[in-house]
C-alpha cells in the first residue's frame, strides 16, 4: 500500500505555534512546516548540531542556519562548489571545496581558521550528462575529524591526514583513482575507497596501508563498519561485506540488472540499507550473508546514504532527462520507508531543475524533536513534520 504523497508546489508551507523546528503532532506526518533556499544546488549531506544545519552548496558557500528562527548565522564562501559534507567537531567546522581546498572554520563565526591545498591542481569534475564515458562524477570526500586530525580525500587520487589545529598536512596516501569516498575512521585505522576501484585500510598515525581489496569497479560512496565487518558498494554492481582486519570477503551480492551500487549503506540490528542507482531501489539485506530481505521502488537514482531513526528509512531519489532506458522515467523524490517491511510510509515530490539531472534529494537528512531536514537538490532546505 503506498503512503502519503506530497507534491511541493501545491503545498503551503505550516507555520506552527512553537517554533517551527519542533514538531507539532496537529501537522500531518510527512507535510513540509518551512523552506529555507539557498544560493545554488545542494548535494552536500546536512549536519545537524545544537539546533543548527550545516550544509556546503554548489555556488561555493558553507551555511550554519538556525533552525528555530530560520535565520542563517554566518556563511563563508570559498572558490568552488562544495558538496562534501560539513564536519563539525569541538569548536571548529571543516568542510571540501572544489577550488582544491579543505577548510577549518570558526563554528560560532564562520571566520577562517585554515585552507589546506588538497589538490588544487586536479582535474576538474565531469558532472553526470547523457552520453559517454557515464564518469558521474558529482560527489566530494567529507573531512572527519578523530583524534586531533583531519582526514579527507581528494580528486587527485590521495588521501590527506591534515593536523586540525595547524592545518599542517601530516601525510598522504597515493591511490590510482580520485578519492571521492569520505572516509572511516575506526581504532587507529582509517577505511575508504577509490575510484581505482579498492578499497583501503590505511593506518591512522603513519599512513601505512594495511590492506586493500579490489571490488572491480569505481567505490564511490563510503564504507560503513558493523560486528567486525565492512560493507561497501561498487560500480562493479555489488556490495561486499569484508573482514575489517583482513580485508578477506566475507560475501558479495551481486545486481543482477547491472546496477550501480553509490549509496553509502547503514546498518542497524542486523540489516543493511543501502541505496541503488539504475535499480531504483532501497535494499534490505541481511547483514551477515547479504541475502535480500525486502526492497522498496524508489522509483528513481537512490544514490544517497539512508537514514534510519525510530523503524523509519529516509532516502532520496534523482531523476535525470534523458534517460539511457528509453521505456523508464525516473522519479524524484524524498522516501519516509517502514525499515521491518518496506512499506512507504510517505513521499515527498519536489519540483524539477533544468539540465540532466532533472531534480530530487541526494544530501542524507537529518532528524531531531520529530523534524525530518532535508535539502533537495533545487537548494530548497525543507523541515518536515517527522
Amino acid at each position: 500500500m503506498r503512503g502519503r504523497v506530497f507534491l511541493l508546489a501545491a503545498i503551503a508551507l505550516t507555520q506552527a505555534c512553537s517554533y517551527p523546528g519542533q514538531s507539532n503532532p496537529a501537522i500531518p506526518s510527512g507535510t513540509p512546516r518551512w523552506s529555507h533556499r539557498a544560493g545554488g544546488q545542494v548535494w552536500s549531506d546536512l549536519t545537524l548540531v545544537n539546533k543548527v544545519l550545516y550544509f556546503g552548496c554548489d555556488d561555493g558557500s558553507i551555511t550554519a542556519l538556525d533552525v528555530r528562527s530560520q535565520k542563517v548565522r554566518w556563511q563563508y564562501r570559498t572558490d568552488g562548489r562544495v558538496r562534501s559534507a560539513v564536519t563539525v567537531a569541538q569548536d571548529a567546522v571543516f568542510a571540501a571545496s572544489d577550488d582544491g581546498f579543505a577548510y577549518a572554520l570558526e563554528r560560532s563565526s564562520g571566520v577562517l581558521r585554515w585552507g589546506v591545498d588538497v589538490g588544487r591542481t586536479a582535474p576538474p569534475r565531469i558532472l553526470p550528462a547523457p552520453s559517454p564515458t557515464y564518469e558521474y562524477d558529482y560527489l566530494q570526500s567529507a573531512p572527519v575529524y578523530a583524534d586531533g586530525t583531519v582526514f579527507v580525500g581528494s580528486p587527485d587520487g590521495q588521501l590527506y591526514a591534515i593536523d586540525a589545529e595547524a592545518g599542517a598536512v601530516r601525510w598522504r596516501f597515493r591511490t590510482a583513482g580520485k578519492v571521492r569516498s569520505t572516509p572511516v575512521v575506526r581504532d587507529g585505522t582509517v577505511y575508504f575507497g577509490s575510484w581505482d576501484g579498492h578499497v583501503y585500510a590505511v593506518d591512522a598515525t603513519s599512513g601505512t596501508k594495511r590492506w586493500s581489496y579490489d571490488t572491480g569497479g569505481i567505490v564511490q560512496g563510503s564504507p560503513t563498519i558493523s560486528d567486525g565487518l565492512l560493507y561497501v558498494g561498487s560500480r562493479a554492481a555489488s556490495l561486499f561485506a569484508l573482514d575489517i582486519h583482513t580485508g578477506r570477503l566475507v560475501w558479495q551480492h551481486s545486481l543482477a540488472d547491472g546496477s550501480w551500487v553509490e549509496s553509502s549503506p547503514v546498518v542497524e540490528a542486523g540489516v543493511l540499507y543501502v541505496g541503488t542507482s539504475d535499480a531504483r531501489k532501497l535494499l534490505a539485506l541481511a547483514a551477515d550473508i547479504g541475502k535480500v530481505k525486502w526492497q522498496f521502488d524508489t522509483g528513481g537514482w537512490s544514490w544517497s546514504t539512508p537514514r534510519l531513526t525510530k523503524g523509519t528509512i529516509y532516502i532520496g531519489s534523482i531523476s535525470a532527462y534523458p534517460y539511457y532506458f528509453d521505456d523508464i522515467e525516473l522519479m524524484r523524490g524524498l522516501h519516509a520507508v517502514a525499515a521491518d517491511s518496506g512499506a512507504e510510509i510517505w513521499r515527498l515530490i519536489p519540483e524539477a531543475v533544468d539540465g540532466y539531472i532533472t531534480g530530487g534529494f541526494f544530501s542524507r537528512v537529518q532528524v531531531a524533536d520529530g523534524v525530518v531536514y532535508a535539502a533537495a537538490i533545487d537548494g530548497t532546505i525543507y523541515a518536515i513534520q517527522q
